[in-house]
């Protein structure tokens, strides 16, 4: 379960709540008058009990106040129903926890342990074949300057060296320059490869540099195409940066997408 899926139908809950409570404050004056439908020769009949409960005949000249009062309660059921909904995901968001699975192995002794074929491997066992699954640097184009790591590798620009550095900075697993196969066979090295631990998912990083480049925008569109054809798909595993001439890399913003997709 992704609970960063939830995230987004939480917000949008949210904004509809302050929305039906823009609609209700038009209603104000018969929040607490409730209406009353009954059938009679063939025809529906409109009343409404007051505050003091009292049932108060609806002339047919009068039928938009039953509108009114329908649609009142109408929009009270739909905040109803969209606080139940916020609590639901509310609740389950601050009881879930995916690791749980994982580590129930620690909780066997080193005996039972040397026994046991545990269908969930833990977080630092699952990190290491993933970090042997994605081999970094495998890019073999030659290096025309490197920047050093905080890790203790290599990368091409500063600005990799600052994203690198905050992967470091946040404990997320990563490599640089991974081989990766695209849908027509052709070998590609996206910037990183990343690991969110908790989600087990793996994420794409890519940096572009010289985005007001027309030739380099140009280039890295179509790449970008290549990517989705091939399951790297912007807004599911991948993430992009930007920067341009006069324009450096927001760190920021960085941030912000290191804490909503990798943590």
């Amino acid at each position: 379960m992704n609970i960063v899926t939830l995230k987004p139908e939480l917000e949008r809950i949210k904004d509809e709540l302050e929305k039906i409570d823009a609609l209700l404050s038009n209603f104000q004056e018969i929040m607490n008058y409730r209406l009353v439908v009954k059938k009679g020769n063939g025809y529906f009949q409109y009343w409404y009990r007051d505050e003091e409960n009292k049932l108060i005949y609806i002339p047919a000249k009068e039928k938009s106040f039953a509108k009114e009062l329908v649609q009142k309660d109408y929009y009270l059921k739909v905040k109803k129903t969209l606080l139940q909904q916020k609590r639901t995901i509310e609740t389950f968001i601050s009881q879930y926890d995916a690791e749980t699975v994982y580590n129930l192995t620690e909780s066997y002794c080193i005996g039972k342990k040397a026994l046991l074929d545990p269908m969930y491997k833990n977080n630092e066992e699952f990190i290491q074949e993933w970090l042997e699954l994605h081999i970094g640097n495998q890019n073999t184009m030659e290096y025309s300057t490197s920047y050093p790591t905080d890790e203790g590798g290599l990368v091409r620009s500063k600005s990799e060296k600052i994203l690198a550095d905050l992967f470091f900075k946040h404990g997320i697993p990563y490599q640089y320059e991974s081989e990766f196969k695209l849908h027509n066979g052709w070998n590609c090295y996206p910037d990183f490869v990343l690991l969110n631990v908790r989600e087990r998912k793996t994420f794409y990083w890519e940096h572009f540099g010289l985005a007001s480049s027309k030739d380099y925008a140009d280039k890295n569109l179509e790449k970008l195409a290549k990517y989705e054809k091939s399951g790297i798909v912007l807004g599911d595993n991948l993430i992009v940066s930007f920067e341009s001439a006069g324009v450096s890399l927001d760190v920021k913003l960085a941030e912000e997408k290191i804490r909503k997709y990798l943590l």
